[in-house]
C-alpha cells in the first residue's frame, strides 16, 4: 500500500536534492534527510567502523534498516513528507554491488511504499561540487544516476524529472506536483 503523502526526491549525487529538501524544510514541510550520509557522519564522529570503505555489507544493511525506520517515523509527521532517497534505491544498490539483501528487506520495503511518482534530479554539472562528503568527480557521480532511477521503476514507481532551475523554482515545481502550490 503506497502512502500518497510520502514523496521521494532522488537522483544523481550533487544534483541539488539536499538543497531542495532544505528549502522545503525551511518552509515548514516535513523532511527526512539522507540516511547514508547521516550514518557516515555519525560513524566518523564517534570513530566507528560502520562505513562503506570498511564493511560495505554491514553499512548497506544499516542504511536499509534506517530507511525503514525513517519511513515509520514519518508516519507521525504532518504531510506531505519529503524523503532524501528511499528504500528502493538502497535495495537496488545492494543488488548492483552484489551484496546480500537481508531476508526481510524486499518485503519490508514493499510494505512501505512511497507516493507513486518519485522526483528525480538529473546530473547537473553546473552545480556539482566536491566536498568532504562528495569526493567523486562529476562523471563518476553521474554514472550512479541510471541505476538509482531504475531501482524505483523496477518497483513500479513513475518518475518526474526535476527541472534544472534555481532552488526556489524547484520548490514551487515540487509543491505544484504534490498539490500544495498554485
Amino acid at each position: 500500500m503506497s502512502n500518497p503523502h510520502f514523496h521521494v526526491i532522488t537522483g544523481a549525487s550533487g544534483a541539488g536534492k539536499s538543497t531542495l529538501l532544505n528549502a522545503l524544510g525551511a518552509l515548514g514541510y516535513s523532511v527526512m534527510p539522507e540516511v547514508a550520509l547521516a550514518l557516515v557522519q555519525e560513524q566518523e564522529q564517534c570513530g566507528g567502523d560502520l562505513l562503506p570503505r570498511t564493511n560495505l555489507q554491514a553499512f548497506m544493511e544499516e542504511v536499509l534498516e534506517r530507511n525503514l525506520q525513517a519511513y515509520d517515523a514519518a508516519r507521525d509527521l504532518p504531510p506531505p513528507v519529503f524523503f532524501d532517497r528511499g528504500t528502493p534505491e538502497c535495495l537496488g544498490h545492494m543488488d548492483l554491488l552484489g551484496l546480500q539483501i537481508p531476508p526481510e528487506g524486499n518485503a519490508a520495503s514493499d510494505r512501505r511504499r512511497y507516493a507513486g511518482t518519485v522526483f528525480v534530479a538529473q546530473p547537473w554539472r553546473e552545480i556539482y561540487v566536491c566536498d568532504r562528503w562528495r569526493q567523486a568527480d562529476f562523471d563518476r557521480a553521474a554514472r550512479s544516476f541510471e541505476p538509482t532511477v531504475e531501482a524505483y521503476t523496477r518497483r513500479g514507481y513513475r518518475t518526474c524529472v526535476l527541472p534544472q532551475v534555481p532552488v526556489e523554482a524547484r520548490v514551487a515545481y515540487v509543491l505544484r506536483q504534490v498539490g500544495m502550490g498554485g
